[in-house]
């Protein structure tokens, strides 16, 4: 078994797990629940700075170390596995202290700028440490599934739409990448705020703002933001010349609306979107299908990382969405 860290307990991992809402949507919710039941991975160790999410950790007793400070560990050069689930200024000093790591998981953002996003993709590369970002619909097996079908089922793609909140970097990035996923290259941003932005996000600084992209296919992308103390989503709608595909609910599920004839005009035809094919996606178990792409990665010594190279485009993305918005909702080509 691979002796893990699990760094940044945090709120998440501390009430996820408990949530009995959660719990009927999701079987992995959170790193510690995949660590538990995950053969080829042994928690060993969790650090986090926060006293009460600790105290909840140490609730546990079956985790050997629970410290405060990874400078507490018995022994940092243990360790097999890290896992980061902590801000992202931090990751650099952290992966620097556990010498001898030889697999890490990133939560999403690898960074917040592109600059610390190079610096740990070349420690990574220069330590042969094989890594990945948690961006769980990249690892649902329905989201791929739905990928292999889009030409027979959507014909080309005509046009897109979104919905996120709580951040751009937060969930505006779970957004981006599952968008480069289905549709493909991006080749420009623009803000649509027109000066007028809220920062709420667990990430300092961040934005919510609308925006539109452009892709090498010519499609063009238009996202809108919600606020979460209303309702909660992330929500990618792509419409076809046969077809309509919805991922929604947070990705939880797609929604699909065939080509049909047109039920009033002779000669034309229409999607049914009265009566859409409803479809209950993969992510119960999608970060479980992490860490076995993870260990599948260990076992074969696979260090290209080709991951973190996308996290680091959907980082690209949103920091030309940045720019734009500070000047004044110029397109920027990247």
């Amino acid at each position: 078994m691979l002796k893990t860290i699990l760094i940044g307990f945090g709120n998440i991992a501390a009430n996820y797990a408990d949530d009995i809402f959660m719990q009927k949507w999701f079987k992995y919710s959170t790193h510690l629940q995949v660590l538990r039941d995950h053969p080829d991975f042994y928690l060993k160790a969790i650090i986090d700075k926060n006293k009460i999410a600790l105290d909840k950790a140490k609730l546990l007793r079956e985790i050997p170390e629970v410290k405060q400070n990874i400078n507490q560990l018995d022994d940092p050069d243990e360790f097999d596995v890290a896992i980061l689930a902590i801000p992202p200024e931090e990751r650099i000093e952290i992966i620097e202290k556990l010498p001898k790591v030889r697999a890490i998981i990133f939560e999403k953002p690898l960074a917040t700028d592109i600059s610390n996003a190079l610096k740990i993709i070349d420690l990574c590369h220069k330590r042969r440490i094989i890594a990945e970002v948690n961006f769980p619909r990249r690892f649902d097996e329905k989201v791929m599934e739905s990928l292999e079908r889009l030409p027979n089922e959507l014909g080309k793609l005509q046009s897109a739409f979104a919905i996120y909140g709580n951040g751009l970097n937060n969930n505006g990035s779970h957004l981006l990448d599952l968008t480069r996923m289905l549709i493909g290259n991006c080749i420009w941003v623009q803000s649509l705020a027109n000066g007028l932005y809220d920062q709420i996000s667990p990430i300092k600084n961040d934005l919510n703002i609308p925006f539109a992209l452009g892709f090498k296919n010519e499609v063009k992308l238009l996202v809108q933001v919600v606020k979460f103390d209303s309702y909660r989503e992330v929500y990618l709608d792509l419409w076809g010349t046969k077809g309509r595909l919805s991922f929604l609910q947070e990705g939880l599920f797609s929604a699909y609306s065939s080509l049909k004839r047109h039920r009033f005009s002779e000669y034309d035809y229409e999607l049914e979107n009265d009566n859409r094919l409803i479809s209950l996606m993969g992510q119960s178990n999608a970060m479980y299908n992490l860490y076995d792409y993870l260990k599948l990665k260990i076992d074969n010594k696979d260090f290209s990382n080709k991951n973190l190279i996308h996290s680091l485009e959907v980082i690209e993305i949103i920091k030309k969405i940045e720019v734009s918005f500070l000047r004044k909702d110029e397109r920027i080509f990247l």
